[in-house]
C-alpha cells in the first residue's frame, strides 16, 4: 500500500567548505584489466576425461573478481562454484561465488579455497573438486573515490529511529552525481522514509499502481563536490522484528561514454540490537 505518513522536512547540507588550495588532489587511476592466474587443480571425471583449472583474479576500478576457468579435453566446459579467501595467517578477507565481484584487499599473498562443478556437455563430463592454492597481488589498493559514514548505527526493535548518512566525495574523478540506496530486509516490517527532495521509495508495481517498497530508499545526489560532504537523514522504523539495513552507492568514472564506466561502493550496515 502507498505511504500516506507525513513526513518532517530535513535538510541536506554541506558540512564544511575548504578554499581552493585545501581541495584534495585526484588520485591515480586504479588499474583497470589487470590479470593474475596461478595452476589450479586438475579434476578427474573418469574414462579419461579431465578438467585442467586455473585460479585467476582480476582487478576492475577497487574491486576484485575470482573465477576459475576449466580447460576440458576435446571439447569446451563451464564452471560454477564458490571460493573462500584468507590471509596467510588464516584471517577471512572475502567469500562468494566465482566470477562475482568483491572489495579488493589490497597487495598481498592469499589463500583460495574452491569448491567448483566443471560439466562439459559434449563430453558428458560432470566432476566436482576442492582444492587450495595460494596467489600473490602486487596491483596497489586505489583510493576510494567516496566514503559513507552514518550515525547512529544501531536499531532497535519497536521503535523509530533518525540515522543520518555523510557521503564525501574524494578527487574530481567522475562527475558530481551519484545514487545512494538503503535497503531492510524484506518481509520483516522495516520502513525506511525521508523527506528529502532527492529521496523516494521506489515503485512496487506496473503503471497506474502507486505502491511502494517501504523497506528501500533511493536517494539521487547531484551536487556533490570535493570539499563538500553532503548529509542524507532518513527516518528507520522498525516492527517487532529486528532487521539490519545496508547501503550502496552508484557513481560515475572518468569517460562517460562508455558503457561500463561506473563503480559501486558498499555504504555502512545499520545493525540490530534486541533491547
Amino acid at each position: 500500500m502507498a505511504m500516506t505518513a507525513p513526513l518532517r522536512p530535513i535538510a541536506l547540507a554541506a558540512l564544511t567548505t575548504l578554499p581552493l588550495w585545501a581541495l584534495p588532489a585526484p588520485t591515480a587511476a586504479a588499474v583497470v584489466g589487470e590479470q593474475r592466474c596461478v595452476a589450479g587443480a586438475v579434476l578427474d571425471g573418469g574414462k579419461g576425461r579431465t578438467a585442467d583449472m586455473r585460479l585467476c583474479g582480476s582487478l576492475d576500478n577497487s574491486f576484485l573478481t575470482l573465477s576459475a576457468p576449466a580447460r576440458c579435453a576435446r571439447s569446451a566446459c563451464d564452471v560454477t562454484g564458490t571460493y573462500r579467501m584468507t590471509t596467510r595467517d588464516g584471517r577471512p578477507v572475502a567469500s562468494g561465488k566465482l566470477a562475482t565481484r568483491t572489495g579488493y584487499p589490497g597487495p598481498g599473498t592469499y589463500r583460495v579455497t574452491v569448491t567448483a562443478r566443471v560439466r562439459s556437455a559434449a563430453s558428458g563430463l560432470d566432476v566436482r573438486g576442492t582444492w587450495t592454492r595460494t596467489i600473490t597481488f602486487t596491483w596497489p589498493k586505489p583510493e576510494p573515490v567516496h566514503t559513507i559514514t552514518v550515525n547512529p548505527s544501531v536499531l532497535h526493535p519497536g521503535r523509530t529511529t533518525t540515522v543520518t548518512y555523510t557521503v564525501t566525495r574524494r578527487d574530481l574523478r567522475g562527475d558530481s552525481n551519484a545514487r545512494l540506496g538503503m535497503i531492510g530486509e524484506e518481509g520483516k516490517g522495516v520502513r525506511l522514509s525521508s523527506s528529502d527532495r532527492q529521496c523516494t521509495n521506489p515503485l512496487a508495481g506496473a503503471y497506474p499502481s502507486t505502491e511502494r517498497r517501504p523497506h528501500v530508499l533511493d536517494c539521487a545526489l547531484v551536487d556533490l563536490q570535493p570539499g563538500r560532504p553532503m548529509e542524507v537523514k532518513m527516518r528507520v522504523r522498525l516492527g517487532k522484528d529486528c532487521s539490519t539495513v545496508i547501503s550502496k552507492m552508484g557513481y560515475w568514472l572518468p569517460e562517460g561514454q562508455a558503457t561500463y564506466n561506473g563503480g559501486m561502493l558498499q555504504g555502512p550496515t545499520l545493525k540490530c540490537e534486541k533491547n
